[in-house]
């Protein structure tokens, strides 16, 4: 399969914006739904200037959507699949760590 250099300079910036164990911890907090910022730094902990900045990144690169309703800011994932890479990913990370583990054992 042949991919282009657009995409694939895309394709490592996303990867680089989720690549922080906390930026994963907010997309799934969010999930498939709309979330606001003060229910995520509750849920969290992460104090509010860190989750803004997050939240920015993640915004900025595609990752999420906003929505201002009032005087409350609401996000959600452009698009519910990135749920689902997430975790074939880790189900990935698993599968090699565990042969890793093997492999060093047997040695």
């Amino acid at each position: 399969m042949v991919v282009d250099e657009e995409f694939l300079e895309l394709y490592v910036l996303m990867c680089r914006t989720i690549s922080k164990p906390v930026r994963l911890k907010i997309i799934q907090a969010i999930g498939t739904g709309k979330r606001n910022v003060s229910s995520l730094q509750k849920e969290l902990d992460i104090p509010m200037s860190n989750l803004s900045n997050h939240l920015n990144d993640l915004y900025r690169s595609g990752v999420l959507a906003k929505e201002k309703q009032g005087n409350f800011v609401f996000y959600s994932l452009t698009d519910p699949e990135l749920l689902e890479g997430i975790d074939r990913m880790q189900g990935i990370v698993k599968c090699i760590t565990s042969k890793r583990k093997f492999l060093s054992t047997a040695e």
